[in-house]
């Protein structure tokens, strides 16, 4: 039994049995990682009448994200792997929504501040680093594509795609079917923080 989360964008927690995911919970909002995370995993071992005990690995999406809201996710997937002495496998988030094409696409989600983070797939499969920019720039580097994601219809004025949410079951499937490229257990950020270590005071005398 694999144990999925991830909160990159919102929150999805899945179990998946090996074959196919037998229970998933999911959420679009933004801003409740830090509520809802370890009740929307209790809640989908409920629902796949799965102990924790039962559960033999943990699949985290790594981001990108935004810094708050993914560590959510990762802080959780680690503290439950260590409490039961299991492996815990990080996964880059995007990788959840590219799954679900099999055309070259580029999955998509909010970055904020205008931007966003995204990804090229094709046949399913990421073929490219994870990156951010505004949507003029990923337009422009990627003339004609077709677009997926949580952010497929944020800016249309730019970017005409399908909304595609993403699903934390995809991880669990991406590692059950062998298919996965694992990541450090370590926050995506892709930007450097904006909070940063003061610098020394000034005389003012």
């Amino acid at each position: 039994m694999i144990l999925a989360i991830d909160t990159s964008v919102g929150i999805s927690v899945a179990v998946h049995d090996g074959t196919e995911t037998v229970s998933e919970i999911s959420s679009s909002q933004h801003g409740l990682q830090g509520e809802l995370t370890a009740q929307y995993m209790q809640n989908a071992l409920q629902a796949a009448n799965c102990s924790a005990r039962e559960v033999t690995c943990v699949v985290v999406g790594v981001g990108p994200g935004p810094f708050t809201g993914l560590r959510v996710g990762i802080t959780s997937a680690l503290t439950f792997a260590h409490a039961l002495q299991i492996p815990v496998h990080g996964i880059c988030s995007l990788d959840a929504i590219g799954f679900t094409s099999q055309n070259e696409c580029i999955a998509i989600t909010d970055a904020r501040r205008k931007e966003l983070y995204w990804a090229k797939y094709r046949n399913g499969l990421r073929v490219s680093e994870p990156a951010v920019n505004t949507p003029q720039e990923i337009c422009a580097l990627n003339p004609n594509a077709e677009f997926i994601g949580p952010a497929a219809t944020l800016y249309p004025e730019f970017i005409v795609g399908e909304p595609v949410e993403l699903q934390a079951g995809n991880l669990a499937d991406l590692f059950a079917r062998g298919l996965a490229r694992l990541l450090p257990i370590t926050p995506m950020y892709l930007r450097k923080p904006d909070a940063v270590p003061p610098t020394e005071r000034k005389q003012v005398i």
